[in-house]
């Protein structure tokens, strides 16, 4: 499977620690007492740990969150800025979208109240955010222009630096929402204000993509990565970083363009830059196993993949067991290439193992697991998966491609 986002949360000595109850019920007093302690975190490395800390507890999460929500809606609010930013990203965590907007409309409150620039930056940040992600993209939108009318005079303000990109968001959303024209045009003047620039036209590249478009894409992502490389108000090691990231993402446009030779090639070129790089391997395996090139290669650099994550993981100090865990997209890519080279049961070993996992929840890990179950004359199973698989949401345009794909196959397996 193509990268997914693979989330890797690293824990040190944590400040604050999560009371114990020992298993009786916390009454409201202690709850309320356990959130107001929030509002003592200084600094954005305290509050990231007592997050992390927090999360790994859902049951007594579940249980601080309404209060935390209680307690923004006071006309005099005992809990401050911290506290309810701490307790919007926990409820953003637990996809509890309603409370995570409360929280962070308060904490945005809060914010201008102490006419804290870079705390009213963290929490537009996030709304915009939580909006995009839950598919609510006029409220996004309406959030974005929020912040883009804050009346700022000093330029150097972390409001002043961070509205570009807020009109980025802004512009996604609108492409998001499907007004690709209207998103084009936003970023077509965002790139003539800021002349010879990359940024903007790599940008630009991005609504493209979105909108399928993909020829135009690749040309704005190539105009980009030219302008890129006379951009010297960059060092050169940013610049090639950068650009690595230009690259990868039009390497996915020119196999989106069904023009696999230049999406392998530009993959290639960036496994021999970063070796070790886990995604490069991945997606240059997973690419050239999707198309039946190169079956042995394929899987070796997955397997590759499989193991640089691994030992990437290692390095991480005090790393908790349960986030010690395989990258589902990894095993996804590795049961796909052994489906190819029809090892159907050792195909159907990394797949079950990839379903199992927090971020295995995709529809094209199912879909790859039903086909691995119909490989082996187990169709009952098959239809099993592909049902569960259409009760997932969608996470690119492919997965509604892939939807209706999967439809078909359950029409043509109904009599099985």
């Amino acid at each position: 499977m193509s990268h997914l986002m693979h989330k890797v949360l690293v824990v040190g000595l944590l400040l604050i620690t999560v009371p114990t109850f020992y298993g009786a019920e916390p009454t409201k007093e202690e709850l309320t007492k356990t959130v107001l302690e929030l509002n003592r975190l200084t600094g954005t490395t305290s509050m990231t740990k007592r997050l992390v800390e927090l999360a790994r507890d859902e049951q007594l999460s579940k249980k601080l969150i309404p209060v935390a929500v209680e307690l923004s809606k006071a006309k005099k609010r005992d809990i401050n800025y911290n506290a309810l930013f701490v307790m919007g990203r926990l409820a953003q965590n637990f996809k509890l979208s309603d409370d995570a907007v409360q929280l962070y409309r308060a904490a945005s409150e809060e914010a201008t109240k102490v006419g804290s620039a870079s705390k009213i930056v963290d929490v537009f940040d996030s709304l915009i955010d939580l909006y995009a992600a839950t598919k609510k993209y006029d409220e996004a939108i309406q959030a974005c222009q929020e912040f883009l009318e804050i009346p700022i005079d000093d330029p150097e303000s972390p409001i002043s630096r961070m509205k570009p990109f807020i009109m980025e968001k802004m512009v996604m959303n609108v492409a998001r929402k499907g007004k690709i024209d209207e998103a084009v045009a936003l970023a077509d003047r965002l790139v003539e204000d800021d002349r010879g620039g990359w940024y903007f036209v790599r940008l630009k590249g991005d609504v493209l993509r979105e909108g399928e478009k993909y020829k135009e894409a690749a040309e704005a992502y190539e105009l980009s990565l030219s302008r890129l490389k006379k951009f010297d108000r960059l060092e050169k090691e940013q610049r090639d970083r950068i650009g690595q990231r230009i690259r990868y993402i039009l390497s996915s446009v020119y196999v989106s363009m069904k023009d696999l030779d230049k999406g392998i090639t530009i993959l290639e070129e960036l496994v021999k830059e970063d070796p070790k790089n886990p995604t490069y391997l991945n997606d240059l395996g997973f690419t050239l196993a999707d198309h039946d090139k190169r079956l042995d290669d394929a899987e070796k650099l997955i397997r590759q993949a499989i193991e640089f994550d691994r030992e990437e993981r290692k390095a991480i100090e005090n790393l908790p067991k349960d986030l010690d865990v395989d990258n589902a997209a990894y095993l996804d890519s590795l049961g796909w290439v052994l489906f190819k080279k029809k090892k159907y049961q050792e195909a159907l070993k990394e797949l079950e193992a990839a379903v199992k996992l927090e971020d295995g929840a995709h529809i094209e890990i199912y879909d790859h697991l039903a086909e691995t179950y119909k490989a082996l004359g187990q169709t009952n199973k098959a239809v099993e998966m592909w049902k569960k698989a259409l009760k997932l949401e969608d996470i690119s345009k492919s997965d509604q491609e892939r939807r209706k794909a999967i439809q078909k196959k359950l029409d043509s397996n109904r009599d099985d």
